[in-house]
């Protein structure tokens, strides 16, 4: 199988909008994804994708405002999770920002989600805040971050 990263597009949302819906409790819609890619200035968004398929295995989004970065999505579908493929897309989004001559991202992630804080401690994440509440069911959130 042959990997590739490339921009995502309006034409993909549809394609990306089941693996939103299995794996977020709540997912974002097509508008939420339109507005990102046509709208937001700030907004970069990646797919991963089998090559040999076109199927798209994973995204990334993250938005770059002036010298901060901020990671949006981080998502695999579950059936190509844990063949560290989060990893390729983590690596290419800190290229960019990098390239974009950021001084530091940032991200919130559920404090349940051990997996996720895991992989962006490997990254060099660190824990700087506990967001009380930040999620729709009441969940807690880590704010993450690393200097670039």
């Amino acid at each position: 199988m042959t990997l590739q990263i490339l921009e995502l597009l309006n034409e993909d949302i549809d394609a990306i909008l089941p693996l939103e819906n299995e794996l977020y409790h709540k997912p974002w819609q097509k508008k939420d994804y339109e507005y990102e890619l046509n709208d937001n200035p700030f907004a970069y968004y990646l797919k991963l994708v089998n090559k040999d398929n076109q199927e798209i295995m994973g995204f990334v989004g993250f938005w770059i405002k002036f010298e901060q970065a901020e990671i949006t999505k981080v998502s695999i579908a579950k059936k190509y999770q844990g063949h560290k493929l989060s990893k390729l897309l983590m690596a290419d989004a800190e290229r960019r920002m990098r390239l974009a001559e950021c001084e530091n991202s940032t991200l919130e992630v559920r404090v349940s989600n051990t997996v996720a804080i895991n992989l962006y401690k490997s990254f060099g994440y660190e824990i700087v805040t506990t967001r009380k509440r930040y999620y729709e069911n009441g969940e807690d959130a880590y704010l993450m971050l690393k200097e670039l």
